[in-house]
């Protein structure tokens, strides 16, 4: 009888060490691979403009269907690259994407506002650049 309560207190206690020992499943949802919408993306990035440049709700309210109708420019002139190969003239397309984008930009924010917006959109495209060089300099299969 004795044996028997010491196989059982045994077997008890390794099987709480098992369970203690098994990963927790976590909160994080899996990510499935999808990037989040443009209208999502405009959102965040007129929240974090806003942050940033210290702008009014009014102000945040004007910028984000601009970044939004910007982010569907941009999509769109993805897509057309990558389904139709077309190369010649999306550099072009860019640019003035932009600058129409900037034009819209300047009536909502002040002067200072948008001297600090160039400002930041120049630093970021400059890391762009030195991340691409970093990983173009990569060996294959190794990039960040």
């Amino acid at each position: 009888m004795k044996k028997l309560l010491f196989v059982f207190a045994v077997s008890a206690a390794t099987a709480g060490t098992s369970f203690a020992q098994a990963p927790a499943t976590t909160a994080v949802p899996a990510q499935t691979g999808t990037a989040p919408a443009p209208d999502q993306l405009a959102q965040r990035r007129a929240q974090y403009l806003g942050k940033e440049l210290g702008l009014t709700a009014d102000q945040q309210a004007r910028l984000a269907p601009i970044l939004m109708a910007q982010r569907q420019q941009l999509q769109l002139l993805r897509e057309q690259r990558t389904t139709g190969g077309r190369k010649l003239g999306t550099a072009q397309d860019l640019k003035a994407s932009e600058a129409r984008a900037d034009e819209q930009i300047k009536t909502v924010l002040t002067p200072e506002q948008f001297t600090k917006f160039a400002q930041m959109r120049d630093e970021q495209r400059e890391k762009m650049r030195e991340h691409r060089a970093a990983n173009a300099n990569a060996p294959a299969g190794q990039s960040e």
